[in-house]
């Protein structure tokens, strides 16, 4: 075989060393970050709410009424809504409008996160899909149930039925969740007129499903998605979409359905905004510590970012480019202010640190990843070195230097 005359190219993030993290490498890794930082705000759900049921149909609810807000300005803005989607989605005329076709929503939207797996059963009557890994598994099993709510939003919007009407057609069952120990995640969705079955309250998702399910024997799961396997996703309809477009997509949607939709919720739980806050800055600023708690994962990173020995452990430079990786993995546009052994200062726009979605700006990304960065700084770096955000007109600035502070988390 003769040698190739180009090399060929990839997209990818550069690191603070000019080593390029390959563009599949970088959106695996941004949504681990996502989850991350989901994981941490059901901490705080969890502290503030020490009720599981109780929590977990409040952010359901919640998510389900957040996902049928898309469409809430009235009946014509639903079939807008609809006319938009087949044609997107490339369903042709002849496929009846009922609501199996959410599902091609749920598939497209666990695609696009990686969580990789297979549809089973794509028909009128029934969906089956079974997913074989999962970056949101580290959440917990109150996010599992969540998602439920969301799913029904989808298959009561493709309905197309009466506004603002939750008709349930479909009893949905996650009957088996990756963030619960089974070795898959399970949806299901059965018609209630067919199988005879009854409505579902928001706690009621998780029951087994009616007909029986089909287990993919080991040898035939995968470990990633279509867009990272393939480069591209594929639905039922034969429409398309590329790595690139899924990866600017979840860089903003994980942020919504695992973030901004439960944080409504979870907001409600506190008695008000200086306790939530409050233990908000406590959960992440132990996550952080944690992260680096182990010298290994030092080196690990150091490895990763190909930061060259020159620089030692005991330098802001180490942080500055841990939190440069995050942020340009997440696709966060910003700029180096300074980045030498005195200290680090990153600039990003307040709009884009917390409009990852335009719709929901997200204030608790800069508490949260202040507390969390200054945690980890401590085990990365040493606590002589601390993280801070301050403003400076619209953009926000990340600092990395010493900070004397006698009331330290």
């Amino acid at each position: 075989m003769a040698l190739l005359k180009h090399v060929d190219t990839h997209r990818g993030v550069q690191t603070a060393f000019g080593k390029i993290i390959p563009e599949k490498e970088a959106y695996s890794y941004c949504l681990r970050t996502i989850a991350a930082f989901s994981a941490n705000i059901f901490q705080v759900m969890r502290v503030l709410n020490d009720d599981w049921e109780d929590r977990t149909e409040a952010i359901t609810e919640i998510a389900n009424m957040m996902n049928c807000a898309a469409c809430a300005g009235g009946e014509d803005e639903l079939f807008q809504y609809l006319n938009a989607f087949y044609d997107e989605w490339n369903i042709p005329e002849l496929v009846k409008r009922v609501a199996w076709i959410g599902a091609i929503w749920g598939d497209y939207g666990d695609e696009a996160e990686d969580m990789a797996g297979r549809v089973i059963q794509f028909t009128e009557n029934r969906v089956e899909k079974e997913l074989d890994t999962c970056p949101w598994d580290i959440v917990g099993s109150e996010m599992c149930n969540m998602t439920t709510g969301m799913f029904t939003a989808n298959f009561d919007i493709a309905a197309g039925g009466e506004h603002g009407a939750i008709t349930n057609d479909v009893q949905l069952n996650m009957c088996e969740a990756r963030g619960c120990g089974n070795p898959h995640c399970r949806v299901v969705a059965e018609r209630l007129d067919h199988f005879g079955l009854e409505h579902q309250g928001w706690l009621d998702h998780r029951g087994a499903a009616h007909a029986p399910v089909h287990d993919t024997p080991p040898e035939r799961r995968v470990p990633h998605a279509q867009g990272l396997r393939n480069g591209q996703y594929v639905q039922a309809f034969g429409e398309e979409n590329s790595l690139e477009w899924q990866y600017n997509w979840v860089a903003q949607m994980g942020w919504v359905w695992s973030i901004s939709f439960p944080l409504i919720a979870i907001r409600d739980m506190a008695e008000d905004d200086d306790e939530f806050e409050r233990i908000l800055r406590i959960v992440f600023a132990t996550a952080g510590k944690n992260s680096f708690i182990d010298f290994f994962a030092r080196e690990g990173l150091r490895s990763w970012l190909d930061i060259p020995r020159s620089i030692g452990d005991n330098d802001p430079r180490v942080m500055g480019a841990y939190i440069d990786a995050v942020l340009g993995c997440q696709l966060v546009p910003h700029e180096w202010e300074a980045f030498d052994a005195e200290g680090v200062e990153i600039r990003v726009s307040q709009e884009d640190f917390e409009g990852r979605f335009e719709m929901a700006p997200l204030e608790e990304i800069t508490m949260g990843y202040e507390a969390q960065w200054n945690g980890a700084c401590h085990t990365l770096v040493s606590p002589e070195w601390s993280v801070w955000i301050s403003e400076d007109d619209d953009d926000y600035i990340i600092n990395v230097g010493r900070k004397i502070d006698d009331r330290a988390l």
